[in-house]
C-alpha cells in the first residue's frame, strides 16, 4: 500500500471530467477539441482584474511554449500541470513513491495526487508571480492570486476534456494553438505597430509595403519580425517535418498465423518532443526561483535588469540569444546554452523512455505478449530485446540531441514562435494528423477499431 493513499479522501473534491461510456464519433471529437480551443483563446483575452501597469512579465521568453498570455486569466498557462507531471514522473520513476501503475488503484492514486499537486502549484506560482512581479498590493494582491490560480485550474479541466472527449491532449492543443497564432499574427498582421511608428506588425505586409515604395526591407528593427525570420521559420518547419518522418522499422510476424506480418516502427525522435517540454519547464522554474530569491537579496542563481532579463549567474545561460545579431554579440553564451539544452534533452529523453516503459525490455515483453516475433528467430523475448537494444538506446540519445539542436538553431536564427515553439507545434500537428487518420479509418471500418486502438 502506498503512503499516498491517505490522500484519497481529498480526490473527490477535485474537479473531474467523466470518461465517455460510449464510442465518441469522429465529428464529435473534432467539435469538443474546437470548442475547448475556442474557450482557451477567449479566456486568454480576459485581463486580470486589479493588475498594476508596472508589473513585469517574468516568463516573456517562455510565454508561447507555456501556452499562457501575460496579464490574462490564463497567465500561468500549462506551467503548473507540466511541473506537477515532471515531479510525479521523477518520484515514481526513481521509486521514491512506491506506486504500481499497472493496477487501476495505482493509476487512480497517481492521477489524483498529480491533480492535487497541480492545483497546489497553481496557487504557489500565482503567489510567487503576483508578489514578485509587483502585480498588485494589499487585498488586491490576493484577488489577483485567486484569479490566476482559478485560470490554472480551468486549464487543467480543459486539458482533461480534450484528453477524454477530443483528439490528443489539451496541453498539446494549447501549445500548438498559441504558437500558430503568434506566427500568423507576426507574419500577416496589417495593423500598425504601437512601439515603432510607420511600421506594420506583420513581416509580409511590411515587406510588400517597403518593396512597393522602392526600398525593400529584409530585416526590421527592434522586436518586429522581418522576412529573414519568416524565411528561417519555413526552413525550420521543413527540417522538423523531415526528422519526424525518419524511422527504423523492425519486421515482425504473428506466431500463431503464418503469413501475417507487420513492422514495429522506431522513430528517430523516439521520445517525441517531451525532452524539450521538460527542459523548458525546468528553465522556467529555475528562473522563477531565481527571481523569488532576488526579491530577498539572494543572487547566487543570477541577477536581472530593470526589464527582468537575466544579466548574470546560471539563469543568464539558460536564455538563448535570439536572432543572428544577438548571437554574434554573445557567442560564448550561445555555445554554453546549446550544450546545456542538448545535454538536458538527452537526459530527459533517456529518463522518459525508462519511466514510460518504452525501453527495449518493456517493448519486447509487450510484443511477446501480443504474439509477435521476429521472422527467422524463435519466439523468445530475449531475442526481441536483443534486436530492439541495437536501436532504441542509440535512437533515444540521437533523437534527444537532435530535438535540442533544432530548437536552439531556430532560436539563434530568430524564427517566429521561438525554436521550442515551432518544434513542439510541428510535432504536435504531425501526431494529431496521424491520430485523425487512425480515427477516420476506425469510422470507415468499425471492425478495425480494436486493432488500431481507436476505441
Amino acid at each position: 500500500m502506498s503512503k499516498l493513499e491517505i490522500l484519497s479522501p481529498l480526490y473527490r473534491f477535485i474537479p473531474e471530467v467523466s470518461i465517455p461510456k460510449r464510442h465518441i464519433p469522429f465529428k464529435e471529437k473534432i467539435t469538443w477539441s474546437a470548442l475547448v480551443l475556442s474557450i482557451y483563446f477567449a479566456l486568454s483575452q480576459i485581463p486580470l482584474y486589479g493588475v498594476s501597469e508596472k508589473a513585469m512579465d517574468w516568463f516573456a521568453g517562455f510565454r508561447v511554449v507555456l501556452a499562457g498570455n501575460s496579464g490574462s486569466i490564463l497567465h500561468l498557462g500549462i506551467g503548473p500541470i507540466v511541473t506537477a507531471g515532471i515531479i510525479m514522473q521523477l518520484l515514481v520513476g526513481s521509486d521514491i513513491l512506491n506506486l504500481d501503475l499497472t493496477t487501476h488503484k495505482g493509476k487512480e492514486t497517481f492521477q489524483g495526487t498529480q491533480k492535487l499537486l497541480a492545483i497546489s502549484l497553481c496557487f504557489f506560482e500565482a503567489f510567487a508571480m503576483a508578489r514578485g512581479q509587483g502585480m498588485a498590493e494589499g487585498t488586491m494582491l490576493y484577488i489577483v492570486i485567486l484569479q490566476m490560480a482559478f485560470g490554472g485550474i480551468l486549464v487543467m479541466i480543459m486539458d482533461e476534456v480534450v484528453t477524454k472527449w477530443g483528439f490528443g491532449s489539451g496541453i498539446s492543443l494549447f501549445i500548438a494553438g498559441r504558437v500558430s497564432a503568434q506566427i500568423i499574427w507576426r507574419s500577416f498582421s496589417f495593423l500598425a505597430s504601437a512601439d515603432i511608428p510607420d511600421q506594420l506588425i506583420g513581416a509580409i505586409p511590411a515587406f510588400i509595403k517597403s518593396f512597393i515604395s522602392g526600398n525593400p526591407e529584409w530585416t526590421r528593427p527592434g522586436i518586429l519580425a522581418g522576412m529573414d525570420q519568416v524565411f528561417f521559420t519555413i526552413i525550420i518547419f521543413f527540417i522538423i517535418v523531415y526528422i519526424e518522418s525518419i524511422r527504423v522499422e523492425i519486421p515482425l510476424s504473428y506466431g500463431k498465423f503464418k503469413g501475417i506480418r507487420g513492422r514495429y516502427p522506431i522513430k528517430f525522435i523516439y521520445a517525441s518532443n517531451i525532452p524539450m517540454i521538460l527542459t523548458v519547464a525546468m528553465f522556467a522554474n529555475v528562473q522563477l526561483m531565481a527571481k523569488i530569491l532576488n526579491t530577498r537579496g539572494i543572487t547566487w542563481l543570477g541577477t536581472f535588469d530593470s526589464q527582468g532579463n537575466a544579466v548574470s549567474g546560471i539563469v543568464n545561460y539558460i536564455q538563448p540569444p535570439r536572432g543572428i545579431g544577438n548571437l554574434m554579440q554573445e557567442p560564448l553564451g550561445a555555445l554554453v546554452y546549446l550544450i546545456i539544452v542538448v545535454l538536458l534533452c538527452i537526459f530527459f529523453a533517456v529518463l522518459w523512455i525508462e519511466l514510460t516503459q518504452m525501453g527495449p525490455e518493456a517493448v519486447a515483453k509487450k510484443l511477446e505478449r501480443s504474439g509477435m516475433q521476429i521472422p527467422g528467430f524463435r519466439k523468445d523475448p530475449r531475442v526481441l530485446r536483443k534486436v530492439l537494444s541495437r536501436y532504441i538506446p542509440q535512437v533515444t540519445v540521437m533523437g534527444g540531441a537532435a530535438v535540442g539542436i533544432v530548437a536552439v538553431f531556430a532560436d539563434f536564427t530568430g524564427a517566429l514562435g521561438t525554436g521550442t515553439g515551432i518544434l513542439l507545434t510541428v510535432g504536435i500537428v504531425y501526431r494529431l494528423y496521424e491520430e485523425l487518420m487512425k480515427e477516420q479509418m476506425g469510422e470507415m471500418f468499425p471492425a478495425l477499431r480494436k486493432i488500431i486502438g481507436s476505441e
